[in-house]
């Protein structure tokens, strides 16, 4: 079963090399109206400002609007980015995972970090590794493609990346989470029964199940200074990845794009984005494309349906987005037409 009939852009040779040698290649455009595009844009800012319950996982996520969302699936199965992938990873691939990133004026960097773990990640593992072809990459069979569906500037928090970390395991610690670069303060601007019932409906911070936060905590007694210090200790028990990273001079490779551009890097490669000093937002998305021999979600086969974001993935599957499914155990379906 073959999903792409026609010979969509791909890599030159130097372009392949370069992907290996930096951890990441681009950006390139795609073929696709500007209306569209800020549509999308529109769109997914609702998402994040009005906390949207996703239909598959029944609670707030900004993960996989694309199976739900036809022009988002559209988007990440356009040839631009399909070719091009293939390019690196072979024919044969599945689109298994989106997010949306909304970096509004004033919105915090990201700090510098990667994955690094047996498959590209704690959700994916390989089932058949004898079919993944040999590449300078080693092990590297999972990409991710960044989409700008804003102009992004030097100013309004650019991707930034270290070229040539993809092949180190840059150390790191565990921190308590409201210490870590990925906390964003979930409290600002909420009342007290504002704050109670975004953590009782799973609303408070992305993908964190807070649905019990609050149980044997006497609400009744307490301000709202008491609820958000009660909340905060809870979110630092998770605790979360620190690394103390320093590129080198010369290595920082900042992604200025066009709306309707992507880039693409393997989550190896040391990232992250400053915070957005302008006046607009910097809305993009992004998604993972890995070999379709690759395991989606291999504790399904034991029954485990949460994966490592709290999320029930009983209602997930991957796109078949070229080639064939390969390896038969995985959930999938083909894009829409």
């Amino acid at each position: 079963m073959t999903t792409i009939t026609h010979n969509p852009p791909g890599l030159d040779l130097d372009e392949v090399a370069g992907f290996w040698r930096d951890g990441f290649c681009g950006p390139y455009p795609l073929n696709l109206p500007d209306s569209t595009l800020a549509e999308l844009g529109e769109r997914c800012q609702r998402t994040v400002q009005e906390r949207r319950r996703h239909p598959l996982y029944d609670r707030y996520s900004l993960r996989d609007w694309h199976l739900v969302d036809l022009d988002l699936e559209r988007l990440f199965c356009d040839p631009a980015i399909v070719g091009r992938a293939a390019a690196l990873l072979g024919a044969d691939l599945l689109l298994w995972r989106s997010k949306i990133f909304y970096k509004p004026p004033g919105g915090d960097a990201i700090g510098w970090h990667q994955e690094w773990g047996a498959f590209d990640g704690e959700e994916i593992g390989n089932s058949t590794p004898s079919l993944r072809p040999a590449n300078p990459g080693g092990s590297i069979w999972d990409l991710t493609v960044w989409v700008a569906l804003d102009d992004v500037t030097n100013d309004n928090g650019p991707l930034q990346f270290a070229a040539g970390t993809h092949g180190t395991r840059v150390p790191w610690v565990r921190v308590p989470m409201t210490q870590s670069a990925f906390y964003e303060e979930p409290f600002n601007g909420l009342t007290t029964s504002e704050i109670v019932d975004r953590t009782r409906n799973c609303e408070l911070a992305l993908d964190i199940d807070t649905a019990g936060w609050l149980d044997g905590f006497d609400l009744e007694g307490a301000s709202r200074d008491n609820v958000i210090d009660h909340l905060r200790a809870r979110f630092d028990e998770l605790l979360a990845k620190y690394t103390d990273f320093e590129p080198e001079p010369g290595t920082v490779a900042t992604m200025t794009m066009k709306r309707g551009s992507f880039v693409i890097f393997s989550e190896r490669t040391m990232h992250g984005s400053p915070a957005n000093l302008s006046p607009v937002r910097r809305m993009a998305v992004n998604c993972r494309i890995a070999r379709a021999d690759t395991l989606i979600y291999p504790g399904r086969l034991d029954g485990n349906l949460i994966d490592g974001s709290n999320l029930d993935i009983s209602r997930h599957t991957s796109l078949l987005i070229s080639g064939d499914p390969v390896e038969g155990r995985n959930q999938w379906r083909l894009p829409v037409r």
